[in-house]
């Protein structure tokens, strides 16, 4: 897995290295056209852009990074929604990172079609004043039956489906004390 996520990452590099170049190249061709407010409106935008991929230097569990890193260049520009909420108590995931990324990779790998397609939504992160991770899927119910249906599982981490509308699913994953 860590060989799959470092052929990943490379892909991320290549991929901002070639999004930063167009960007200045934008800039550019507007300075030279003396269009100083669509440059700076661009640059604005191209700076939002930076910033929202530093957000995730944020967590450090590095197998996690990588994987919603490179997950995050592959829905970008569908327009698809989802969102990660970065802040939380990452110190129970320390020990589990490997195995939290194969439970995330195995249930949003099942569900990326439908989240570019726009038939689903997704925010990703931690529970208010706990320390375990949640997933809210807004959609069809139909998505959300099939989502629940393909439930992943994992030896250390305990995960819970809870349907909590027709329209609602939310995955919460937890360290398993038990372990």
């Amino acid at each position: 897995m860590e060989q799959d996520l470092l052929k990943k990452m490379l892909m991320v590099h290549k991929i901002q290295r070639h999004d930063f170049m167009n960007h200045l190249q934008v800039i550019y061709g507007y300075l030279q056209l003396g269009n100083l407010e669509k440059a700076k409106e661009y640059s604005l935008k191209a700076v939002e852009s930076v910033k929202s991929y530093g957000q995730f230097s944020k967590i450090p569990l590095p197998l996690l990074q990588s994987f919603l890193l490179w997950f995050m260049t592959q829905i970008e520009n569908s327009g698809a929604v989802f969102a990660f909420i970065f802040e939380g108590n990452w110190q129970e995931w320390q020990d589990v990172d490997l195995e939290l990324t194969k439970l995330l990779r195995e249930l949003l790998s099942s569900v990326q079609e439908r989240l570019s397609a726009n038939d689903l939504k997704c925010r990703l992160g931690f529970l208010e004043n706990v320390a375990d991770f949640s997933l809210v899927f807004i959609g069809r119910e139909e998505d959300l039956n099939h989502l629940q249906e393909e439930k992943v599982t994992s030896q250390s981490l305990v995960v819970v489906y809870e349907k909590v509308s027709s329209e609602k699913l939310v995955v919460t994953i937890k360290p398993d004390k038990n372990i």
